[in-house]
């Protein structure tokens, strides 16, 4: 799997500037607090999203079924924090 910014050379990477904005939006909305487990409060916002699938009641995935999640992790205990992405944008 090639790095996006290889396959068009001269486009921005634009992965650093998706986790400023979802770090401003944590802050804006009050959500970077302690971690729960350490109680530490370093914490490093992917650079990527992530998909939490939906599940069938019988325990398969449903495709095209899923919330698009930000994750984020404490930075020395590696607790991860899932915040959905079409509410942590939201004004």
């Amino acid at each position: 799997m090639s790095d996006e910014s290889e396959t068009f050379p001269g486009l921005p990477d634009d992965r650093a500037f998706s986790r400023e904005v979802f770090q401003h939006a944590l802050d804006r909305k009050g959500a970077v607090h302690k971690c729960e487990a350490c109680g530490k409060d370093k914490w490093v916002v992917s650079q990527g999203l992530m998909l939490l699938q939906a599940m069938t009641p019988d325990g398969g995935v449903q495709p095209g079924h899923g919330v698009e999640v930000v994750p984020v992790f404490c930075n020395h205990c590696g607790l991860i924090r899932l915040h959905a992405v079409t509410i942590l944008v939201q004004d």
